[in-house]
């Protein structure tokens, strides 16, 4: 069985996730990029799945995390590496859920990896999207 420890850690990293959306508002649209990563365990399975965006000197980061794996929750991670470096996880399990990062620091790429953790069973696929 999982552990209850998890939701705790996806609604925290959530609430401040959220608070990224303020930088939507009023911004021209701009150029996505797609990305998609998928567990150990496969796509229908555990994926990230999203677009990475740069528009005025700001980078968004739309993503949708979805779980639906019995006995392994799933860890999203996303790094945007440049002069600094920024790093955010999700950890999702048996659920669906949207996340929104904002980054001024002007990053030049940005790292996804989606893990399969707990019941037994581990992994991670990364992949790295160029901006």
């Amino acid at each position: 069985m999982k552990s209850l420890a998890h939701a705790a850690r996806i609604s925290t990293a959530l609430g401040v996730l959220a608070l990224g959306s303020a930088g939507l508002t009023g911004t021209a649209a701009a150029a996505s990029t797609p990305f998609e990563v998928c567990s150990p365990l496969g796509c229908a399975v555990q994926s990230v799945r999203g677009t990475v965006e740069k528009s005025g000197g700001q980078t968004r980061v739309v993503a949708t995390i979805a779980d639906s794996s019995p006995t392994a929750s799933l860890t999203a991670r996303f790094i945007l590496t440049g002069k600094t470096t920024e790093a955010w996880q999700v950890i999702v399990d048996d659920a669906t859920r949207q996340v929104l990062l904002n980054s001024a620091a002007a990053p030049t790429r940005l790292t996804v990896s989606a893990c399969a953790t707990g019941g037994g069973i581990g992994g991670c696929s990364t992949k790295t999207v160029p901006l």
